[in-house]
């Protein structure tokens, strides 16, 4: 991180939330490993925020359960091109970063390496790719059917995509785009976006029905950790046969 990106995220996120501060606490990442400051600048576990790596509660539950896989022959694909989970990830055969913009070709690289993605359409054969890592990205596909059925095509038999999304009590459409354009279905919720300062649209709310909802994505799904912290997060896996 730069001086100017440090000095931004300084005032605009540390600052205005100095009274969570005295929250923060010294302990061991569970992503990189290292002992370290979680920063605490939120009433969230979201806001809690490893110094070193950057991991956050559900990176950390992440990283945990793929530290128990054998990756040493994978190729991962992962839909964040600046994760904490590189250093666990590293041991992959392969470990594709990508992100996501809709005025990006699908296919193109940029200047750090990340590929652009969409899960719902990707540039991959079928099955080609033993594991898919997602963090807080499905919500904000607008169609996340396809983005299961793409997951479920591009995988290896056995394959599994790992992924975490903000739980809530049922799974629902958010909003859905329709003639072009959007249609809200509830109150829009905007999620913080390090691409967009106005923030993402949330298009999905995700519950514990998740293995009924998206049945027919060809994957079969299960809680693979958790529920942890006080937003009880947990970590899905889904696999195909």
């Amino acid at each position: 991180m730069d001086a100017k990106t440090a000095l931004v995220k300084l005032f605009t996120r540390v600052l205005p939330n100095w009274r969570y501060l005295p929250r923060s606490a010294v302990r061991t990442c569970r992503a990189c490993r290292r002992t370290t400051l979680f920063l605490c600048i939120g009433e969230a576990d979201e806001f809690k925020i490893c110094v070193r790596c950057r991991a956050n509660l559900r990176y950390e539950m992440l990283a945990t359960y793929l530290g128990q896989l054998n990756l040493s022959a994978a190729r991962v694909l992962e839909l964040d091109y600046g994760s904490p989970l590189r250093s666990c990830l590293s041991k992959a055969q392969e470990h594709i970063q990508s992100f996501y913009r809709p005025e990006v070709p699908r296919g193109a690289l940029r200047h750090d390496g990340a590929i652009c993605q969409d899960i719902t359409c990707l540039t991959y054969p079928t099955e080609s790719i033993d594991v898919i890592v997602s963090s807080d990205v499905l919500e904000h596909v607008p169609d996340a059917h396809a983005a299961f059925r793409e997951s479920a095509r591009v995988l290896k038999p056995g394959g599994i995509h790992l992924f975490t999304v903000p739980p809530t009590n049922s799974t629902r459409p958010r909003a859905v785009v329709e003639n072009g354009g959007i249609r809200h279905l509830t109150t829009p919720e905007y999620h913080r976006d390090p691409l967009d300062p106005r923030g993402i649209l949330a298009f999905w709310d995700f519950g514990p029905d998740i293995p009924e909802y998206f049945a027919d994505s060809g994957l079969t799904f299960r809680v693979v950790m958790g529920p942890e912290g006080a937003d009880k997060r947990i970590v899905w896996e889904a696999r195909k046969p």
